[in-house]
Formats: structure tokens, sequence, C-alpha cells
């Protein structure tokens, strides 16, 4: 694809110390790759390729924002990434991996395609919890009305006028001994 042609980096007739690369990660190099987490993005790569006669050590950097999903309201919000991944590539027979972050490649090879590792690194550094940021306030930036409902549903009420009565309910023995018991948190 002509997207991700600026990834493809040719090695050989490069020298021996430290060299450069800026890549641009918007939402054409995200469209590139299927069911990706991240659909919009003003994200800035940068490459720092240290060649050695043996291996390669590459540091990825990626800054910038990307549109994600709040996992609480479920609407979209812009968050920050800052990232810095190592990867260090070795010159062997064949293409192995030996772990996350040592790749084997044949000696006989003269380009590296980094648009993969840019594409993992950016998902591996979306936030495990993504969550609207909190309003100077310090009240959640989530959608008001989504809390609301979810307020409704956690608390049990369907209704903010009618209050859940569960007198109605049969209760299970096996359990009446262990509801006395409360939890200091």
């Amino acid at each position: 694809m002509k997207v991700l042609k600026p990834f493809d980096i040719a090695f050989v007739g490069l020298s021996n110390g430290k060299h450069e690369f800026t890549f641009n990660l918007n939402d054409d190099f995200f469209d590139c790759f299927e069911n990706s987490d991240i659909s919009s993005a003003e994200l800035k790569g940068k490459l720092i390729m240290h060649k050695k006669s043996n291996m390669l050590d590459l540091e990825f950097f990626i800054h910038g924002t990307a549109e994600m999903e709040c996992d609480r309201c479920l609407e979209n919000f812009r968050g920050q990434l800052d990232i810095q991944q190592m990867l260090y590539i070795k010159f062997g027979d064949r293409h192995e991996e030996q772990s996350d972050e040592v790749i084997i490649i044949p000696a006989t090879q003269s380009h590296i395609d980094v648009a993969q590792y840019f594409y993992e690194f950016s998902i591996l550094g979306l936030p495990a919890k993504k969550t609207h940021p909190k309003t100077i306030s310090g009240e959640p930036g989530c959608n008001a009305e989504i809390l609301s409902q979810l307020e409704k549903y956690i608390s049990g009420t369907p209704d903010k006028n009618k209050k859940a009565d569960n007198t109605d309910q049969p209760t299970d023995s096996r359990w009446d001994a262990l509801k006395g018991l409360k939890f200091n948190s």
C-alpha cells in the first residue's frame, strides 16, 4: 500500500551509527489494519535506528492524540498517547522471534518494515481503562445522561421517584448467616 511504503526502511546502504526517521500515524495509517482499536489519530512516530555490524537497535517513540471509546459511557473522546519502546533485530539464518523485544531476520534481508511495529506499539500503548478525563471541577467527563442511567441500574432503582423494595422476594436461607458480616474498606 502507498500509505505504508515510507515504513519500509532500507538499512543495508546505511552506515553504522544512529539514523532517525519520522512518520505520521494518522487515520490513513490505522485504516490499513483490520479491526483497529484506533480509528482516528494525530500521532507522530519517530524511529531512532542504531545500526551495528551484527544487529539493529530500534527505538520507537509515539506521541499525540488518538480517539478512543470510553469504557464507561461508550462515547468517543481524544486521549493522549506517549509511548517509547525498544526492539532489537539480530541477523541470522531465518526469521524468528526470540522474545517480544528480540527478533532475528535473515542476514540476506536488506529492508525492514516498521509499520506493523508502530501499529502494535500504538495499540499496546492505549490505557487499560479508557475513560473520559475528569473535568476541572473533578467530575467525570462522561456523558451525564449515560452516567445517570448507569446509576439507576447499579442501584437497582429503575425510576428515581420509585424506591426498590426487595421485601416481597424470598431469601435464600443458606446466605442468611452471611448477611450480618460487614467488610470494612
